[in-house]
């Protein structure tokens, strides 16, 4: 018996035509089951691997983490976050700068108030702000960028309160705040959230470059470096031990000065 089998790809399709020709003789159940055995291995793996089949779980949205980053289809726009809306090359235009979002999720921006940007994605924002302002900008360009809220506290130039992108690494963190004011700086420097230590060891992060949302930073969180004037355990038990011999001296001054009156009388 012979058994010959072809394939062809049809155009633009992700299909195979099979063609099979047996030249037998009295074998009906070989050509079903060959006939079977070939529609299992043959179409299964094309049909798995076509996105345009529906229930295909990479094809919608997945839950997102704040503060971390994600694959697929983003949202990066969270509750407390910010949001940076640049309006290059008119610099000018009213519409730049950098938006806080409420905790429910809303920004308020000029002439319309309100709007809620926690359901949508970047490009959603975005051309909802170019159909909205197209009559007052003077170039359609809008780009946009979740932000995340740093307190940058203690021992460097600049201290304060700042929103940075979460795509920003902390070496340019460091970097925007004017860097410490002690060359040991980086070694005392402490990442804080709720008032615990998140990690206490952070030049590895500055050596490597990763992103804030990568490292899983959210707004809130603080980054704390030792100030260079600010005493440290010996210089506290020092200053203690200083105040306690003050005391002990005048203490024995005291009572020598009694002992005097006394032998005295």
């Amino acid at each position: 018996r012979n058994v010959i089998v072809s394939f062809d790809r049809l155009d633009n399709k992700n299909e195979l035509e099979v063609t099979v020709i047996l030249t037998f003789k009295k074998s009906l159940p070989l050509l079903m089951f060959l006939s079977f055995v070939l529609q299992m291995i043959i179409f299964s793996p094309v049909m798995a691997n076509n996105p345009e089949q529906p229930g295909n779980p990479e094809l919608f949205e997945a839950p997102v983490s704040p503060g971390q980053g994600v694959t697929g289809i983003r949202r990066g726009f969270s509750p407390g976050d910010g949001v940076s809306i640049s309006t290059y090359p008119d610099t000018t235009f009213f519409l730049n700068g950098v938006f806080p979002i409420d905790d429910g999720g809303y920004v308020e921006l000029p002439i319309y108030g309100k709007v809620r940007i926690t359901q949508m994605t970047e490009a959603d924002f975005t051309n909802y702000l170019l159909d909205k302002y197209k009559d007052y900008l003077r170039f359609p360009n809008i780009q946009v960028k979740p932000m995340i809220r740093l307190s940058v506290l203690g021992g460097v130039r600049k201290p304060g309160f700042y929103y940075f992108d979460n795509d920003y690494s902390l070496w340019e963190v460091m970097k925007l705040v004017g860097g410490t004011l002690d060359e040991d700086g980086l070694k005392q420097m402490r990442w804080k959230r709720d008032g615990d230590n998140v990690q206490e060891d952070l030049i590895p992060y500055i050596q490597s470059g990763v992103a804030l949302k990568n490292i899983s930073f959210r707004s809130g969180d603080q980054i704390c470096v030792r100030s260079p004037n600010k005493p440290g355990f010996f210089a506290k038990t020092r200053n203690v031990l200083n105040f306690v011999g003050a005391l002990a001296g005048f203490f024995t001054l005291y009572i020598t000065y009694q002992r005097y009156v006394i032998q005295g009388r």
